[in-house]
């Protein structure tokens, strides 16, 4: 078992990776930023002197035979994440990886069975379930403040820029919206409905000029007179809105994805009362690298562990499955 401070190495200089994740490493409390690697050693030095990093590999393997390095935090495109998960655990380095977990559900069983037959930790990086707001949120729920809950809304869009190369245009590297955005939306709506959805009904409207969704909504249904919907865009402006409805009120947040440097709210609404709850601003990638970090010393366990990715991959699969054919799919 890993003692004092987690050592991590970051296979990629991926934008993520530089302006949240390298530096809320930097600022744990119980983790320290050792190593760096990238198939272009220029770009590893580069990312390395930035971002006073000790290490730049040269190679994705060479990070990965560092012995000093007990974990990784994988940022690659999501169609490696499934090579280089497995090639992590298999050099026994625990992991972090970007969100979506993985292309499909049957990969995702696979990196999780690798992980769990090496013995080391499979963390997919949700920051969003490290804000306050959202335990808030569910405490309310559970309180009965809104009555029944009936709805959640969850809203994830920005206009993307088609001019420049970008990961989530690209096919051969399993981009689209349904990926990219769309994931936090199914993951919320399982995670303030408190379980999977039965069936759903999903859109997807992919770009031919570059062979991904761009947009795309679903309905969720988890009986009870429950249900999620889901809105997630590369084509519109700029939304990260969460809405829980009741039957005795709605519970709502504003920028509930993304960690901003300024604070927080969500607001309860109920009838004649209207009641803003304010947080401080808040480092869900902080959180995040400090829970993976507890998890590997056995202090905590995994907010968003590998059987949870599982469960998500498997509705994204089911997303695809209905915007296929057209039709109610079943969740087995």
């Amino acid at each position: 078992m890993t003692t004092g401070h987690l050592q991590w190495g970051i296979l990629s200089t991926a934008r993520i990776a530089r302006r949240a994740v390298a530096p809320a490493i930097h600022a744990s409390s119980n983790g320290e930023l050792r190593a760096v690697a990238s198939r272009d050693p220029a770009q590893a030095r580069a990312f390395a002197t930035n971002l006073e990093i000790p290490i730049a590999h040269n190679s994705y393997t060479d990070l990965l035979a560092d012995a000093s390095i007990d974990a990784v935090y994988i940022p690659l495109p999501t169609s490696m994440h499934h090579e280089w998960v497995i090639a992590a655990a298999h050099a026994g380095k625990h992991v972090l990886v970007d969100k979506p977990f993985a292309v499909n559900a049957s990969e995702a069983s696979e990196m999780v069975q690798v992980c769990r037959s090496t013995g080391v930790q499979l963390i997919e990086g949700f920051m969003y379930r490290y804000d306050p707001r959202h335990a808030r949120m569910q405490e309310l729920v559970a309180d009965g403040a809104i009555g029944a809950l009936r709805r959640v809304v969850m809203a994830f869009s920005f206009p993307i820029d088609r001019t420049e190369p970008n990961v989530r245009l690209s096919e051969p590297l399993a981009g689209g919206a349904l990926g990219d955005l769309g994931t936090y939306c199914i993951s919320a709506s399982r995670l303030h409905m408190g379980g999977e959805p039965t069936r759903l009904f999903a859109q997807l409207e992919t770009d031919p000029a570059f062979g991904v969704d761009m947009d795309g909504n679903a309905i969720l249904d988890f009986g009870s007179n429950q249900t999620a919907i889901a809105d997630f865009s590369f084509n519109t402006a700029g939304r990260q809105h969460i809405e829980l409805v009741g039957d005795a009120g709605s519970i709502s947040a504003q920028r509930a994805i993304v960690p901003t440097s300024t604070s927080g709210a969500i607001v309860i609404a109920r009838p004649g009362t209207t009641v803003t709850e304010r947080f401080e601003p808040f480092d869900s990638y902080q959180a995040e690298v400090e829970n993976m970090a507890d998890a590997i010393r056995g202090e905590d366990e995994p907010l968003v562990g590998g059987e949870e990715a599982i469960k998500n991959m498997r509705v994204l699969d089911l997303v695809r499955a209905s915007a296929a054919s057209g039709r109610w799919e079943t969740l087995r």
